[in-house]
């Protein structure tokens, strides 16, 4: 399901995001789905090697076959796979968005140098109100 949610194809990660269980778990379900020709793995790492998100697999059309039959066995309802790709979609921009903010927040909080004079004016003003504050303190005292 959430391979097929994703359109079609989705990385090992993703898998593992989706489903929220173990990576091994999930290494064996994959090689049984395989086995059946139910998905496929489209892609390897430089040199052969994996790469660092996991492999990236397909679902067949045996694989839709398959899920299509259990989702009506079962009576499920079938997943909206363009609504459901959207709302991922949707999320992932504002996921982006917020680490957008995020790192812009963390260079005004880091680079001081920048933001020195304003920081300097925040000190002034803090000074200022502990002295007024000081004189209405003494004040209510004499009062």
């Amino acid at each position: 399901m959430s391979i097929r949610t994703r359109g079609g194809t989705v990385q090992k990660s993703r898998i593992t995001q989706d489903t929220e269980l173990d990576s091994s778990l999930i290494n064996h379900h994959l090689r049984e789905m395989m086995a059946q020709n139910l998905v496929n793995r489209i892609d390897t790492g430089p040199d052969g090697k994996v790469p660092q998100e996991g492999y990236t697999y397909q679902i067949t059309n045996r694989g839709r076959d398959v899920l299509n039959e259990a989702q009506e066995r079962y009576e499920l309802t079938p997943i909206e796979e363009r609504a459901v790709r959207r709302r991922f979609d949707d999320l992932e921009a504002r996921v982006e968005k917020l680490e957008q903010e995020n790192e812009q927040l963390r260079s005004i909080i880091y680079d001081p140098h920048e933001k020195y004079n304003t920081l300097d004016e925040w000190v002034e003003a803090i000074r200022d109100n502990v002295l007024l504050l000081q004189e209405q303190w003494q004040n209510q005292d004499q009062s």
